[in-house]
């Protein structure tokens, strides 16, 4: 039997292993476990291919095995296809794994730090192999994850806190995929436990409270973020380039900042259709924001603005992603650079038209 365990999930695909280990070989005596990134495709088809002692069956597991099928590199192994550190080799080719594995014993693949199975793999993997994908839970789902994780630390989470938990640590990703996927930061389940962990301990004996999550949970600087994509909504070249360098510097993703920059445009067309201009935390709070004052800031990037500005905008939203999909903007960063000169040069035409028009 073969199975494939991947993430992108850390602590789900762990999960996936210990229960996969649990069903065929509880007791661990018949487990032996190899570094993929060392050993050599003989080395396994050797382990897979000779019977348990103890057992009826065998379980060899393998870890970072897959990423060494995945594209062409250096071996890192010496003498397993008379190549070298030095000499450049194909991707690995595991079909010979495959044919060698016997029916009565089990194999496990185990990458979690890719998000799925190489394609060469996909053409080798027999049809009976089974693969379990590590990906975090989204949503209400998530939700009743966070608050079991409590349960089983040995506290309280209510709902509402986990959604406030989730809302600091993940913002723009926890409840729904983000349409593009080159810009998606799944949650971090392995993360979000060791913080749940932290807040049943620091609530102990009490439930935990959104005080708890206040206090011990960092938001980051999110207001700086604000600065910046509110400079490239008025389109505000300078400030908006300024504030990116900083964030940059700090570390901050280009892929958070180019979703950042894509629901900007999304809440301002929310506000452009809502009818109710007048009242943009209404309109906040109906959208299921976390924070709807932040509607406030964005309703103030639309001041003097037409509903011909907002469709432009829209356009250059819907023209960065499509290039960027395409492969045009393979740097994050590029994404970044195209949006922000994108609404600058719009802002410039608008304001050469108006003075036209005077």
């Amino acid at each position: 039997m073969i199975i494939l365990i991947h993430g992108p999930d850390t602590w789900t695909a762990r999960t996936y292993l210990q229960s996969v280990l649990t069903e065929y070989d509880p007791s661990g005596a018949s487990t032996t476990h190899l570094d993929g990134r060392a050993v050599t495709l003989p080395q396994i088809i050797a382990q897979v291919g000779t019977a348990a002692f103890f057992t009826g069956r065998r379980v060899i597991v393998v870890q970072d095995l897959l990423a060494r099928a995945s594209r062409p590199g250096k071996s890192g192994v010496a003498n397993e296809d008379h190549s070298s550190d030095d000499q450049p080799s194909t991707a690995l080719n595991l079909a010979p794994l495959f044919s060698a594995t016997p029916l009565e014993n089990v194999l496990i693949l185990i990458d979690p730090d890719l998000s799925g199975v190489p394609a060469g793999v996909k053409r080798s993997l027999p049809s009976d192999a089974q693969v379990l994908a590590g990906e975090a839970p989204r949503g209400q789902q998530l939700v009743a994850w966070v608050t079991k994780a409590a349960k089983e630390e040995g506290g309280v989470l209510e709902p509402a806190t986990a959604r406030l938990l989730l809302n600091r640590l993940f913002p723009n990703s926890w409840s729904t995929k983000p349409t593009n996927p080159r810009y998606d930061r799944p949650p971090d389940l392995e993360r979000l436990r060791g913080e749940v962990a932290k807040l049943v301990t620091a609530a102990h004996p009490g439930p935990v409270t959104t005080h708890h999550v206040d206090l011990l949970v960092p938001q980051g600087d999110a207001d700086q973020i604000f600065r910046f994509t509110d400079a490239v909504a008025r389109g505000d070249l300078p400030v908006a380039l300024d504030e990116l360098a900083k964030l940059l510097d700090a570390g901050e993703e280009p892929f958070r900042l180019a979703a950042q920059l894509h629901h900007q445009v999304e809440l301002a067309v929310a506000l452009g259709v809502s009818g109710a201009p007048g009242d943009p935390v209404r309109i906040g709070r109906d959208l299921g924001l976390s924070n709807p004052n932040r509607m406030i800031s964005v309703a103030n990037t639309l001041r003097g603005k037409t509903a011909a500005s907002a469709r432009a905008a829209v356009l250059m939203a819907t023209r960065v992603d499509q290039l960027a999909k395409r492969g045009a903007l393979r740097d994050p960063q590029d994404v970044l650079y195209e949006m922000v000169l994108g609404r600058a040069e719009q802002n410039v035409t608008r304001e050469d038209t108006e003075r036209g028009g005077r």
